[in-house]
Order: C-alpha cells, then sequence, then structure tokens
C-alpha cells in the first residue's frame, strides 16, 4: 500500500471518529456506562491477516479511569467446522497485553490473523474491567 493511501484511510477514519464524537456532543446523550462505537474489521496487508478499529467510550459518572482490556473473539470456519479464537489468548490477557486505560474515550486498534485456507464468520470485541475481567460491553460483527 502506498503512503497516500494509508493516510487517506487514517483520515477517513480520524472524520468518522470525530463525526460520532460531536453527535455525542451536541446531543448532551453520552451512553451511560462504556460503549463501542465505530467498528470496522477489514483485511489486511498480509494474507489471512485483518486489522480491527473503534472507538470505546465512558459515559455517565467518570469518577475514575476506566482499566481494563480489550479481547477480539473471532469465529472462523475451516473445511467444514466452526472454530473459535481469541485475541489475545487467554493466558496471554492476564500477561498483561492488550490493556487499555482512559477517563472519556479512546480510539483502539490492533490486528488478528486467522489460519491459512479459514473463511472469516463472526468477530466479536469484548471490554474487559479489571480486576476481574468482567465483560463491560462487547459489540459483534457477522461476515
Amino acid at each position: 500500500r502506498s503512503n497516500l493511501t494509508q493516510l487517506q484511510e487514517e483520515n477517513a477514519g480520524l472524520k468518522e471518529d470525530l463525526g460520532f464524537l460531536r453527535n455525542i456532543m451536541s446531543s448532551g446523550s453520552v451512553p451511560e456506562g462504556m460503549s463501542i462505537a465505530n467498528l470496522k474489521v477489514e483485511p489486511d496487508a498480509l494474507p489471512n491477516e485483518f486489522r480491527y478499529r473503534m472507538l470505546v467510550t465512558q459515559g455517565g459518572q467518570r469518577k475514575t479511569d476506566f482499566k481494563g482490556k480489550v479481547q477480539v473473539i473471532v469465529r472462523v470456519q475451516q473445511g467444514g467446522q466452526q472454530t473459535t479464537l481469541s485475541f489475545p489468548t487467554d493466558a496471554d490477557l492476564k500477561a498483561g497485553k492488550n490493556e487499555l486505560e482512559f477517563r472519556y474515550y479512546q480510539k483502539v486498534d490492533g490486528r488478528f490473523k486467522i489460519p491459512e485456507g479459514a473463511q472469516l464468520k463472526n468477530v466479536q470485541v469484548r471490554l474487559l474491567g479489571l480486576p476481574g475481567y468482567d465483560v463491560r460491553t462487547q459489540r459483534s460483527l457477522n461476515f
């Protein structure tokens, strides 16, 4: 991919996020609690690799920063069988991968890779709160 294409994609993503935030601020209706907006999952440059991006927000009484983690659960079909993959894995989660800390909103992006020959069926993104890894909010996309 060229630098120009990359910059155009980044610019479009920033405009989308800005539009979302303006909409929230002008309506005065910040969703209570945690929410995931503008979730996008797209093929990346490498084969079988996908890129995700989203905007996470914390509405209501924000006395403290949200501390947690992002986990991506991917369902794929390969050879007639469905398999579920976690990014990061449960072991990596406990090891401190994908940590997140913010007060109002945070842009989040990352990548995951599925096995060769597998077909992406569903992606579920979860925000897990610390210390107990409880699911605060989640969002899914079907393919």
